[in-house]
């Protein structure tokens, strides 16, 4: 039986029966000296583990930030805890899972802490890459929302939004899409990219208006000639420079630091619902630095380390004693669809195929 496979099931009830099973982290090699650092660091002070993690001396995060803005993050915790050098590895999103599954297959476990998107994250759980830690100061879940013990470490929000060159736009007598379904309309055919890789996106879409609908909704698309584009920053540079007109699937914490750059080149509505889903931060299981992993991962949810994180990247925390960006987050006025956190990989896999046979992609 695969327990992965019904997304509708509650989250925490997937993770009992894949505990039962023996296929979380932590089962297998490196079990009782998973547990053992685990059970030694929740003993520990703040004082205490920092200092453990400064013998430690330093601490390896594979992750899928921004190259742009890893480096800064870096610099922010190195404020903190100058004696814990920080080495940042930063594969694609695609490639994050398989990276350290390789790694581990081989014998090597190098990475100590990862961070990446929900579907890559539960990736790594289901093949028994990560073990469990639940971070010091770890704020509440948004409501309707459960993920297990253990893997509650949430890095950021994102949300995807429609963007597009307001001066092309009014140069070519159109009128700014405000949903997806404008851009299945005659005027459109041509003028919008879209990523068909975003299963989050998709799956907020479902769950927001029903898988039929949705889907019907991605076949409308596919029928008015989208053009393809997998790098979300790519999209937003392309809008700027007014080919293509639109991106469908632009993320909206970019899309909004951009527009106050170029608000000439580029604006951008969120939806409501708004689809969102959450970027997730775990450690690895055989951590070769468990001390300084833990407390990496306790700042990178602390208030100190979200604030860092908004400050640079202008990403969403769920934190609610952080100050977003209120033109990408206010769910007062645009309350969030959420995407499914860990979803399944044969759901993501079904969702994906769904995906590029309705859009034409390759």
């Amino acid at each position: 039986m695969n327990v992965w496979r019904s997304i509708r099931r509650p989250l925490t009830t997937v993770f009992t029966a894949l505990l039962a099973l023996g296929g979380v982290a932590g089962c297998g090699t490196g079990e009782a000296d998973d547990s053992a650092a685990q059970a030694a660091a929740d003993k520990l002070t703040p004082d205490q583990l920092a200092a453990a993690a400064a013998k430690e001396g330093g601490v390896v995060w594979y992750t899928t930030f921004a190259d742009t803005d890893v480096q800064p993050i870096i610099a922010e915790f190195t404020k903190s805890y100058p004696r814990v050098k920080v080495n940042a590895l930063r594969p694609s999103a695609s490639e994050l899972p398989q990276r350290i599954i390789t790694e581990q297959r081989g014998g090597k476990y190098n990475a100590d802490v990862v961070s990446g998107e929900g579907p890559q994250i539960a990736q790594l759980v289901q093949a028994g890459a990560l073990q469990p830690y639940q971070p010091k100061d770890a704020p509440a879940l948004p409501a309707g929302l459960t993920l297990p013990n253990g893997y509650q470490g949430v890095v950021y929000v994102l949300t995807t939004v429609l963007s597009w060159n307001p001066t092309v736009v009014r140069q070519r007598g159109l009128t700014a899409p405000k949903s997806w379904e404008d851009l299945t309309r005659p005027q459109w055919k041509g003028q919008f990219s879209i990523d068909p890789y975003a299963v989050n996106w998709y799956d907020s879409l479902i769950i927001s208006m029903g898988h039929d609908k949705a889907l019907a909704l991605l076949k409308a698309l596919g029928q008015n000639s989208p053009r393809f584009v997998q790098s979300h920053t790519a999209s937003l540079t392309n809008v700027q420079a007014g080919e293509p007109l639109v991106a469908a699937t632009a993320y909206g914490y970019k899309a909004s630091a951009l527009k106050r750059k170029t608000p000439a080149e580029l604006d951008f509505a969120n939806a409501a619902p708004l689809p969102a889903s959450l970027s997730l931060i775990d450690i690895v299981k055989n951590s070769p630095h468990p001390n300084a992993a833990r407390l990496f991962d306790d700042w990178m949810v602390s208030k100190a380390g979200q604030e860092a994180v908004v400050k640079i990247t202008n990403h969403t925390s769920i934190r609610t004693d952080v100050a977003n960006d209120a033109a990408v987050w206010d769910p007062a006025k645009w309350a969030p669809a959420w995407s499914h956190p860990v979803l399944a990989q044969a759901d993501y896999n079904s969702y994906l195929a769904e995906m590029k046979s309705a859009l034409h992609a390759p």
